[in-house]
């Protein structure tokens, strides 16, 4: 394998893209894409994410370097900031991308979306002081991090504002398309960056000062936290403020109406879309590691409305658990009449949460003695009623047996079982606790008894949940549904393998989403601007499905004991569809493929 002469010295807070283009300057290659092969064996103009390849170019870097894979992703990337946010399985499919993946690679599992409310900017950004200070200091401009944070208006070392296109032509400084970045102090039509100095009491500009305080914490401390520890931690804060219910469900209505009218009272300048939080979507992934890096900012506005900080909330223990409602027993009987009464002999109950949102519990239990059961209601902050009732359910009960087979008979003829009572009684105390516009909103306070009624006591049940809304009468908001639909869309390309055997088309994509979806999307597409472009942008032709084929055509060859080959036998075995529907654009890319696996014959 070559290796390369020269490889630029990372400069102070140095972004890996900038890197690669210092590299580019000083190659005399004409364009960025000789560039990219001279150091990762692919021809491509992106700027990626995240480097990719980096065990191709650790491999090429010139003899004696001391440059190792973490220096470049932790050192000089974001990666560790989202790291921290990644599932351990996550992390893993990334690293792996991070080493072995190729920079031109289309659909890589795992690689986080870079979209409008993503913490980190799409677009290229420079503090014009820092531009300035660097060409006079090293005779070169480059990106630095801390100046790519999406939130952050202004250099947090000279309190000017950060800029990305010319103020006076509007041409982009920098582009990921096009791999193109600043040369020098000027845009590409000989304009000087303006420096514009923004005031530091601006109450705004401390809000964006303490977010990236806790962003740099997390990215430096990304290998002793992990996202299952800063659930908890959450959760910890959430539970102990009263946003969590006893069944541990998230109070999410109230969460986020107090979090909006947070933020309002702020009067700080965060860029954030308050109407992301209305999608199903994200009430949907509130606080799941599988969905947490697509919300980090929210979490970092959330951890500073609940404790200051998110360094903060990560350092403080809060109690996530309440003393066993009215202790371990054991309990007396309440019936006047009984043997037991005031005698704590019962050691047996079952408990049950009456209204997680109130903090309401109830213990049931039963007298060996007298046959009745004892029902006892409370909250957390004391008992608030005692027995109420007897019952007849018990063995032992004093109640003569010719009563109890009467009470029997007659449940049976009018087809009420004692366990259909109980979950009536059970579901009138849902309804009057409760005020509800659907009946998807009753079955999310308790399926299982939601769905046993609907199975084995329709009529009645029927009879007390609202009135179902006609799907006709049902008013959709596209723009709402658009944006929720293209996070799903972005995930679902997310999870396509790589190595997919056939054309990725609309309905690839459309199949992987949950069907309510994927019917919406074929439905409305004409309504879903946003949802279809993203889909349209995944969509292969023939050709470029072609090109993605090549590694895995190679390995079937190569499996079948063929280890060298030209482009014409490569493609005799990979498929006829190379003849009928190559080009040279293809045949070019097979040739770089064999020739960077060592295996081209060259006619």
């Amino acid at each position: 394998m070559k290796r390369l002469i020269y490889f630029p010295i990372p400069l102070p807070d140095e972004d890996f893209r900038s890197l690669i283009f210092r590299y580019h300057v000083r190659s005399g290659n004409s364009e960025i894409i000789q560039s990219k092969y001279d150091l990762f064996g692919v021809r491509s103009y992106k700027h990626t994410f995240f480097p990719r390849g980096l065990q191709i170019l650790l491999e090429r870097l010139p003899l004696g370097h001391t440059f190792t894979l973490d220096q470049f992703i932790y050192d000089h990337s974001w990666y560790g900031l989202y790291q921290a946010f990644f599932t351990k399985k996550r992390h893993i499919s990334m690293l792996n991308v991070i080493k072995n993946g190729s920079a031109n690679q289309r659909n890589v599992k795992g690689q986080p979306n870079t979209t409008y409310d993503s913490v980190i900017s799409t677009e290229v950004r420079y503090c014009p002081q820092c531009v300035y200070n660097d060409y006079e200091q090293f005779g070169e401009v480059y990106i630095h991090r801390k100046h790519q944070v999406s939130f952050l208006e202004c250099c947090p070392s000279h309190s000017v504002r950060l800029v990305s296109k010319c103020h006076v032509c509007n041409c982009q400084y920098g582009s990921n398309e096009s791999g193109q970045l600043l040369r020098e102090p000027y845009c590409k039509n000989g304009h000087a960056l303006l420096v514009e100095t923004v005031d530091d009491n601006e109450s705004g500009n401390k809000l964006q000062s303490a977010l990236m305080d806790d962003l740099l914490y997390v990215r430096d401390h990304c290998k002793d936290l992990s996202v299952q520890e800063i659930k908890i931690k959450f959760y910890e804060q959430l539970f102990a403020k009263d946003y969590v219910t006893l069944r541990g469900s998230i109070q999410k209505k109230q969460l986020l109406h107090d979090f909006v009218k947070w933020l309002a009272e702020q009067k700080d300048i965060i860029i954030f879309n308050l109407k992301s939080l209305e999608s199903m979507y994200f009430k949907n992934s509130l606080l799941k590691t599988d969905s947490m890096t697509q919300f980090i900012k929210f979490y970092l506005l959330l951890a500073t409305f609940l404790s200051g900080s998110l360094k903060k909330l990560l350092s403080e223990r809060k109690p996530y658990a309440l003393p066993i409602p009215f202790g371990n027993g054991p309990w007396s009987c309440y019936y006047p009449m009984c043997s037991y009464k005031d005698i704590p002999k019962i050691s047996k109950c079952t408990r049950s949460v009456i209204n997680g949102r109130t903090g309401v519990f109830l213990i049931r239990y039963y007298c060996p003695s007298c046959g009745r059961q004892n029902i006892i209601r409370g909250s957390h902050s004391g008992i608030i009623s005692t027995w109420t009732k007897s019952s007849t359910e018990v063995d032992g009960s004093t109640i003569p047996s010719e009563v109890v087979i009467a009470y029997e008979q007659i449940a049976v003829g009018v087809g009420v079982t004692t366990s259909s009572l109980n979950r009536r009684m059970k579901m009138e105390e849902i309804l009057a606790d409760n005020l509800f516009h659907s009946r998807s909103e009753i079955r999310n306070i308790d399926q299982s008894l939601y769905c046993w009624l609907m199975s084995n006591d329709k009529e009645w049940l029927e009879q007390v949940l609202p009135d179902r809304i006609p799907r006709d009468k049902v008013k959709l908001d596209f723009e709402a549904l658009d944006k929720q639909l293209l996070l799903k869309i972005q995930i679902a390309v997310s999870r396509i393998d790589p190595e997919y055997k056939s054309p990725i088309r609309r309905g690839t994509i459309i199949n992987l989403l949950d069907p309510s979806d994927g019917n919406q999307v074929r439905h409305y597409l004409h309504q879903l601007p946003l949802s279809m472009k993203e889909i349209d942008k995944e969509v292969e032709n023939t050709k470029v499905f072609l090109i993605r084929s090549i590694p895995r055509h190679y390995s079937k060859i190569t499996n079948g004991g063929t280890a060298t080959m030209t482009v014409n036998e490569f493609k005799r075995k990979a498929s006829v569809s190379y003849h009928l529907h190559g080009d040279k654009e293809v045949d070019n890319h097979i040739r770089m493929f064999l020739q960077k696996k060592g295996a081209l014959i060259d006619t």
